[in-house]
């Protein structure tokens, strides 16, 4: 057989998506065009390759074997063509990041890879995921440096990677014994908050003394610094100011959780992620 390696590409796509519609969106072929392209693939292998089905379709045993044999090695064209694309395009890679956290990376050396190619830092309301869920998807970003999402679903095509694990901690501008009569700040991204503010104000008894949510990481820190609230961070990211003595950790009993940070990708970018990120 001489099968076109685009009928391949075809195939490997209207499988991985179970839809041929989906798989014609994401070649950026019209749907009849993708239809006949498979229906032309057939024909030369003599086989039906997909079962049709009110939803989608589904591979028949003969692309079932065929799909095991290729899809590694399509899946791996993919991922170079693209990256090749970026080198002689001249394309910047895209990241979203919290400011905050970019200095965290680049500081322990982490980010060494990333600097080294063509970057495009976009700083960028992070916490906003239903806008990170649809430049990811519709490729308008590389990548998201984000807090692990704990409730919010992403698309399908989307994946989490954890970069870090962090360690939440209280902080205050003081450390006298009136340091938790003030608001308590925190971000509004995760669940686990809630538990823990309901252990801190039962401890201290300052269930009146108010809350702050923010969206922003980096609000968290001049809101304590100048003595609005204390707040709950990671602690990570605080450790010059904590040495400086700007700001004052504050120890209680309760056992904070740890909170990951990680990077949100296309799987279409994978390889790419990962020759930059999880090497």
């Amino acid at each position: 057989m001489n099968i076109n390696f685009e009928y391949y590409k075809v195939f490997f796509t209207i499988a991985k998506n179970k839809n041929i519609t989906k798989a014609a969106n994401e070649l950026h072929i019209s749907q009849p065009a993708i239809s006949k392209m498979l229906k032309t693939m057939e024909q030369q292998i003599g086989k039906k390759l997909f079962i049709r089905e009110s939803k989608g379709v589904i591979l028949t045993k003969e692309g079932t074997e065929l799909y095991n044999l290729i899809s590694t090695e399509i899946n791996n064209i993919i991922s170079a063509e693209n990256i090749f694309s970026r080198i002689i395009d001249n394309n910047r890679i895209k990241i979203a990041i919290n400011k905050t956290i970019l200095n965290y990376f680049i500081n322990t050396k982490k980010f060494d890879k990333l600097f080294k190619n063509n970057v495009n830092i976009n700083f960028m309301d992070t916490s906003n995921f239903d806008l990170l869920n649809s430049q990811l998807k519709n490729g308008l970003l590389d990548a998201a440096i984000i807090l692990e999402p704990t409730t919010y679903k992403f698309d399908n095509n989307l994946i989490f990677k954890t970069l870090n694990t962090f360690h939440l901690c209280i902080i205050s501008n003081n450390h006298s014994a009136d340091a938790f009569n003030k608001p308590l700040i925190l971000l509004d991204t995760n669940p686990k908050y809630k538990e823990i503010i309901q252990a801190i104000q039962k401890k201290f008894n300052n269930e009146d003394s108010g809350l702050i949510i923010v969206n922003d990481y980096d609000n968290i820190l001049p809101l304590v610094k100048n003595d609005y609230a204390n707040g709950i961070a990671i602690k990570e990211l605080l450790e010059n100011e904590l040495l400086k003595k700007t700001i004052y950790e504050i120890p209680i009993e309760y056992q904070l959780p740890n909170i990951n940070v990680g990077i949100l990708y296309n799987i279409n970018n994978q390889e790419l992620i990962k020759s930059l990120f999880l090497n």
